[in-house]
């Protein structure tokens, strides 16, 4: 079984193999694209036992840092954006790239300890 990814491109939908565990939410993306300006984009997340992945018509820099938020939350602390940081996965000469992602740590001070809140 597949699932689809619907993207506004018709020539760049992916077919995503389905492992039992994969599922797809709804995100608002948000971030710094490559030429820095700022960006809200709403996409697909997928997630599975490989990690969480998103696809944007955006280009971001190596490593760059995006804020996702799910458009319909679980719970009201889901409703918060959670930053992760990016790795382009594929993409095409015009069409959307998929990223993986990953959740950024909290920053540390020079003894290595959290920051306290």
């Amino acid at each position: 079984m597949a699932l689809r990814l619907h993207l506004s491109y018709p020539e760049a939908r992916m077919i995503l193999s389905a492992s039992p565990t994969a599922s797809l939410y709804r995100v608002e993306v948000s971030g710094w694209d490559h030429d820095k300006a700022f960006f809200v984009e709403n996409s697909e997340l997928e997630w599975s036992d490989e990690g969480k992945q998103v696809t944007l018509t955006r280009t971001l820099n190596d490593r760059a840092v995006v804020f996702l938020r799910l458009l319909q939350p679980m719970s009201a602390d889901r409703a918060n954006p959670v930053a992760y940081e990016t790795e382009l996965v594929s993409s095409t000469e015009r069409g959307p790239r998929q990223f993986r992602l990953r959740a950024v740590s909290s920053r540390s001070n020079r003894h290595g300890e959290p920051f306290p809140k």
